[in-house]
């Protein structure tokens, strides 16, 4: 007999293992979904440019989007004594003498309507920065500091601020109506409070998508503020829009936000939400390339083993979850626009920035991959069965080591499979089998597509008592 699995379902770690549709898979590390029943090997990245600063961590990154339609890449890296602000010549890191305190986050905001870019990082003043020179007066005079910034209908607004020495967790202070050469501040009368201390910003569709401690809130263009969920977000950097939909951290998983309700993402992959340190919570990121949403958590342990670097990829069209792990701590995550279109940039704690998928390694580190299969029955749970072989079908599948454990048993290596379609011998009997295929290499960016079991039923439980 022979069961065919189509590789269409993602990790599903949140069912027992009876319940796994075909398609789903234990755990599955460094592939990504570009079509529908395709795993293919992901986790590539490249250096951009030379080391800013060694040993330091990345704070902030954006894509300053100019008026005239080009594009500067700008970052923010800590420093021994300062941190300070660095734009991309092309060839190196240039530094923009800013001298910022250092181990503050960097946020970045700019105005289409006065070619400007904004940064604040709650400690020194609010800047601004018109492509030539950066300054704390233009655009920004009595304007507060701020942990969070965000462009939103033609103002600048600063949320979770400092005015003088008052502290203001759940406000959100904003500029006046931006002109094309003004921009003004009335820190007395302009703001906005919000039921909660705000943790974190971003967009909703032609709505502003404010996180809070243990709420959600929804400002629109016309001032008016909505309570959308009391399930909080716990990290500004983890909020990421994708058309009408929002997506942020909340305490238990990963939720979205379309302009009406609040649901879970997340629960497919709940074992590694759940493993992620309390600590952690505020440190997740999470961006949206193209149609995949992918969500830094950082180290965490599941299923006793340890997994550094992981980064979560949600396929939002298909609806399911692979994972990633990197060589490289995950310290800052943003987009930036290229020839290419929009990628993904990340930066790391020792300096470095790199493009995501642009590349054939993690920048000279081989990349692990391996896909864990659920158990599969064969004839069924109560029935003993000869296991003979275990087809592989994809591209450039090459070196794939294949091990399989049986009913309550340790995993065996059983051989290696190359080419588009080959299979191993196995030879075992049991009521249940699962297969862990592996594979490490610098640039074997190998696809699966499906795998098929041969097996013939011996005889049943029943029939041996």
């Amino acid at each position: 007999m022979l069961k065919t699995i189509y590789l269409a379902g993602g990790i599903n770690k949140n069912v027992s293992p009876f319940l796994f549709q075909d398609g789903e898979m234990e755990d599955v590390q460094n592939f990504t979904t570009p079509k529908i029943g395709v795993l293919k090997k992901t986790g590539d990245y490249s250096l951009t440019n030379a080391r800013i600063t060694a040993s330091q961590d990345m704070l902030g990154g954006v894509d300053f989007k100019r008026a005239d339609g080009t594009h500067e890449h700008y970052v923010a890296i800590d420093g021994s004594a300062n941190a300070g602000i660095y734009k991309d010549s092309g060839s190196a890191w240039v530094t923009q003498s800013q001298s910022l305190t250092k181990a503050n986050k960097v946020r970045f905001a700019y105005s289409s309507t006065l070619d400007s870019l904004f940064a604040c990082n709650y400690v020194d003043a609010t800047r601004s920065y018109n492509g030539t020179s950066w300054s704390t007066s233009t655009f920004v005079t009595d304007a507060p500091k701020s942990k969070y910034i965000v462009d939103f209908a033609q103002r600048i607004y600063l949320l979770n601020c400092t005015v003088g020495s008052d502290s203001f967790f759940n406000r959100a202070y904003r500029s006046s109506i931006i002109t094309n050469d003004t921009a003004t501040w009335d820190t007395t009368l302009d703001w906005i409070a919000f039921g909660d201390a705000v943790t974190g910003v971003g967009k909703n569709g032609e709505n502003m998508f404010v996180g809070c401690k243990n709420s959600i809130w929804v400002f629109t263009p016309t001032d008016a503020s909505y309570r959308v969920s009391e399930k909080g977000c716990v990290s500004h950097d983890g909020i990421a829009d994708y058309n009408t939909w929002t997506f942020y951290p909340s305490f238990d998983g990963m939720y979205v936000f379309d302009g009406s309700s609040i649901t879970k993402i997340s629960s497919a992959v709940q074992e590694f939400w759940t493993a992620i340190a309390n600590a952690n919570l505020s440190k997740i990121k999470a961006k949206v390339r193209g149609d995949h949403l992918y969500v830094s958590i950082g180290d965490v342990t599941v299923d006793s083993r340890a997994l550094t670097n992981v980064v979560l990829d949600y396929d939002i069209l298909q609806n399911m979850w692979t994972r990633m792990t990197l060589a490289e701590n995950v310290e800052d995550m943003h987009l930036y626009t290229e020839s290419t279109g929009i990628e993904l940039f990340i930066g790391n704690d020792d300096g470095e920035v790199f493009q995501m998928f642009d590349g054939e390694d993690q920048y000279s580190s081989p990349i692990s991959s391996f896909i864990e299969t659920p158990w599969y029955y064969g004839s069924g749970p109560t029935e003993i069965d000869d296991f003979s072989k275990l087809w592989v079908h994809g591209k450039q599948c090459s070196g794939l080591k294949v091990k399989y454990r049986i009913d309550s048993g340790g995993w065996t290596p059983v051989g290696e499979v190359t080419g588009f379609a080959d299979f191993v011998k196995l030879n075992v009997s049991g009521k249940r089998i699962k297969f862990l295929l592996e594979e490490t290499s610098k640039d074997n960016m190998y696809e699966v597509h499906s795998l098929d079991i041969e097996f013939t039923p011996k005889f049943s439980e029943r029939n041996e008592n």
